[in-house]
C-alpha cells in the first residue's frame, strides 16, 4: 500500500526521479575521474590521492555551515541550487579531459569547488523526505529513495567502465554533469516545501545550538564516530587502493566497475529489504551487520578472485544500505525538524572529517608498504569502528516505536 500511495504523490515522484537520475551520473563519474587521472602524464596513485582530497577537505569544513544554511532558507531550495552549480563544475572537470589540459593541480582545484557545494548539499538531504511525506511513510519513502539511488548508481557503474573504454573520462564526467542539472531542475520543482526555520539568532549562535542538540544524542555520536572511521577507509579503499589494485589484477576500469556494480545492486537489494524490515532494536542491528565492511576488504587484502570479490562487494553493499535506512529514519523520528539540518550537517561532519586522512594517505602509503597490506590495516580500523559503537548501551536501547511524541528516555541517554 506504502508504494502506491507514494507513486500517487507527484513532489515523491520528483524527489525519487531527482535521485535516480543523479546516481546515474555519481556511478559513472568515480570510475571516469579514477581513471582518467590515473592515465594523465602527471597521474599516479599519489596524484589520485591528491585530487580526491581536495574535494574531500571542503566537504569537510562547509558541513556545518550548510546546515545552518539550509535551516534557514529551505532543504529543497538548498538542494536545487547545489545540483544547478554542480553540473557547472563538474561540466568545466569533464571539459579539461576532453580538451587535453587537465592536470593534477587543475582538477584539485575543480574539484575543491565541487567539494564546497558538496558540503552545502549534505547537510539538507537527510531530512527533504521528511519535508514532502508524511511521517508514516518516512521508512518506505527513505527505501524507495535508495533504491531509486542505487538503481541510478547500478546504470551508471555499469556504463563507467564502458564509457572510459570508449569516449573516454571527460565525456563520461561531462553525462554526470547532465544528471545534476537534470536533478536541480526535479527539486526546484519541490521549492514549495521549502519551511526555513530562522530562530533569529546568528549564524554562529545556531551553529553552537546544532552542536548542542547534537551531542545531546549519544547515540548519534557513538554512531557518528564509528563512521568517521568506517568512511575513512571506505574512501582509501575504494577511490584509491582499488583502482590501483584493479589496474594490476582485476583487468583495470572494467574490473573495478564490476566490483563497483556489484556493491551498487547490493544497496538496491538492502534497500529493498529496508523498505520492510522491522527490528526491535534497528541502530544497534544496523551496525552489527557492517562487519561485512571488513570481510569485502579482506577479499581484497587477498587478492581473491574477481567474483569472491564482487560477492562480498554485493553483501557489504546490503548490509550498509539497510543501515542508511534505518540512520535516517531515525534521525527524522527522534530529531525536532527545526534543528534536523544541522543535527544531520554534525552527523555528516563527523562522519566524513577523517575521509580526506583515507584519500590523501592511501596513495602515499603504498609508496611504503604492499597494497594488501594496506586493505589489511583498513579492515582492521573498520572492525573497530563498528566494536566501539556497539559497546555504548544507548545504541542498544534505542527502539524502533520511539520518536518525537514520546522522545526523551531512549533517545538523548
Amino acid at each position: 500500500m506504502s508504494v502506491r500511495t507514494l507513486a500517487g504523490m507527484p513532489e515523491y515522484r520528483r524527489l525519487f526521479g531527482s535521485r535516480l537520475i543523479s546516481n546515474i551520473g555519481n556511478g559513472v563519474a568515480p570510475i571516469a575521474i579514477a581513471f582518467g587521472v590515473l592515465a594523465l602524464p602527471d597521474g599516479s596513485p599519489t596524484g589520485l590521492s591528491i585530487v580526491l582530497a581536495a574535494q574531500a577537505i571542503p566537504v569537510v569544513l562547509v558541513l556545518p555551515i550548510g546546515g545552518v544554511i539550509a535551516d534557514r532558507v529551505g532543504r529543497p531550495r538548498m538542494i536545487s541550487i547545489c545540483d544547478m552549480l554542480m553540473a557547472v563544475v563538474i561540466g568545466a572537470i569533464g571539459l579539461t579531459f576532453i580538451t587535453g589540459v587537465a592536470s593534477v593541480p587543475l582538477l584539485a582545484a575543480l574539484n575543491a569547488l565541487a567539494g564546497v557545494l558538496v558540503g552545502l548539499w549534505y547537510p539538507a538531504y537527510p531530512g527533504l523526505a521528511a519535508d514532502v511525506v508524511p511521517d508514516a511513510l518516512l521508512q518506505p519513502a527513505n527505501a524507495y529513495n535508495a533504491v531509486a539511488g542505487n538503481g541510478g548508481f547500478i546504470v551508471g557503474t555499469a556504463l563507467g567502465g564502458l564509457l572510459v573504454a570508449t569516449i573516454g573520462s571527460g565525456w563520461a564526467i561531462v553525462l554526470d554533469a547532465v544528471s545534476f542539472l537534470v536533478a536541480g531542475i526535479l527539486v526546484f520543482g519541490l521549492r514549495r516545501f521549502s519551511r526555513p526555520h530562522d530562530s533569529g539568532e546568528s549564524p554562529v549562535r545556531d551553529l553552537i545550538d546544532g552542536w548542542q542538540s547534537f551531542i545531546r544524542y549519544r547515540w548519534i555520536v557513538a554512531v557518528v564516530l564509528a563512521f568517521s572511521l568506517i568512511v575513512m577507509v571506505m574512501r582509501g579503499a575504494e577511490e584509491v587502493l582499488g583502482p590501483v589494485l584493479a589496474n594490476e589484477v582485476y583487468g583495470g576500469p572494467t574490473g573495478w566497475s564490476a566490483v563497483l556494480g556489484a556493491m551498487a545492486v547490493g544497496f538496491l537489494v538492502g534497500a529493498v529489504i529496508a523498505s520492510r524490515i522491522r527490528v526491535e532494536r534497528p541502530i544497534a542491528f544496523g551496525m552489527a551487520v557492517c562487519f561485512t565492511l571488513p570481510a569485502w576488504l579482506l577479499t581484497l587484502a587477498l587478492a581473491a578472485p574477481l567474483p569472491v570479490v564482487m560477492a562480498t562487494a554485493f553483501v557489504w553493499g546490503l548490509s550498509m544500505e539497510i543501515m542508511v535506512v534505518l540512520w535516517f529514519t531515525a534521525l527524522q523520528r527522534n530529531v525536532p525538524p527545526e534543528s534536523l539540518s544541522r543535527v544531520s550537517s554534525y552527523d555528516a561532519f563527523g562522519s566524513l572529517m577523517f575521509g580526506p586522512i583515507g584519500l590523501a594517505l592511501a596513495g602515499p602509503l603504498l609508496m611504503f608498504i604492499p597494497i594488501s597490506e594496506a586493505f589489511y590495516i583498513a579492515a582492521l580500523v573498520a572492525a573497530a569502528g563498528i566494536i566501539g559503537a556497539l559497546l555504548v548501551p544507548s545504541v542498544w536501547r534505542l527502539r524502533r516505536g520511539d520518536g518525537l511524541p514520546d522522545m526523551p528516555a531512549v533517545t538523548t541517554d
